[in-house]
């Protein structure tokens, strides 16, 4: 399982390196709003990969989906420097694991399991993709953070802002995103969650390839954390470069539903790191 896992977990790499990070960057996402410390939430979802083979008599290799929780716990609060003066911060904990389920878990192998531990301005997160001037919030400022993979022990993180996409979370950034609803049933575990959905789409093409991601996000004050519920399907197209555009073929599917399965109040860090 675990050389299947690697080998296409490499192939996904390879997808979303064909993203432009300055377009497509993870930012607010899963943290749209700060509930009170000790407040968690956890999401449960399936990884799927398709690889599209039309030589094939199936015309595609269908690779088992991965199982994926998502934990997030508010951990603590200090206060911290950010753009020059003393503000609020809150800790707060992303736990990422995806693998095959073993034994009612999910076995994460070597390279299936990433903490961050990261402290956030308060002032920082906002509900709305953009501020009160109009400006997109591309990112979640760090004041500082850790991140752990797999055994390995937490490193310090040197980027300014938290960028879960593309390996730890399946959502782009987007400019825009379109509200589809208001005040429709999230569909998820905790219970009768009203929330307001939400779709992006963005294109990126160059001249031998074409990466389409649609995500669809469930905004909902009644969720710590703000978000209820995220889905999201990446394809490439490949062509040859000199070839028209309509050459393009599909080659390749990601596709990613996560759902808020379990909520609470006691959350403790797994990360000794300050």
């Amino acid at each position: 399982m675990r050389g299947l896992f690697t080998a296409t977990v490499a192939g996904i790499t390879c997808i979303l390196g064909n993203l432009a990070w300055g377009q497509l960057a993870w930012g607010q996402g899963v943290v749209s709003q700060l509930p009170e410390d000790g407040a968690w939430v956890r999401f449960e979802g399936t990884y799927a990969q398709v690889e599209l083979r039309p030589e094939t008599a199936s015309g595609k290799v269908e690779i088992d989906p991965w199982i994926e929780h998502v934990t997030i716990k508010s951990v603590g609060s200090e206060t911290g420097t950010f753009l020059g003066q003393e503000v609020p911060c809150r800790w707060i904990e992303i736990k990422i694991e995806r693998g095959r389920e073993r034994d009612g878990k999910v076995d994460t192998g070597l390279t299936g399991l990433e903490i961050y531990k990261v402290l956030v301005p308060e002032v920082a997160v906002m509900s709305e993709n953009v501020d009160s001037e109009g400006v997109p919030n591309s990112f979640l400022p760090l004041v500082k953070g850790f991140r752990k993979v797999g055994k390995a022990p937490p490193k310090p993180l040197v980027e300014p802002a938290l960028q879960l996409y593309p390996l730890g979370i399946l959502v782009g950034y987007y400019r825009e995103l379109q509200v589809v609803a208001n005040d429709v049933d999230a569909e998820v575990g905790i219970g009768a969650i009203k929330a307001k959905q939400l779709q992006g789409e963005i294109k990126i093409e160059r001249p031998e390839s074409r990466t389409v991601q649609l995500s669809t996000v469930w905004k909902s004050t009644e969720v710590p954390f703000g978000v209820a519920r995220w889905s999201a399907k990446l394809t490439r197209d490949t062509k040859d470069a000199q070839a028209p555009r309509s050459d393009y073929k599909p080659v390749s599917e990601v596709s990613i539903e996560m759902r808020a399965k379990e909520t609470g109040k006691d959350a403790k860090s797994e990360l000794n790191v300050q």
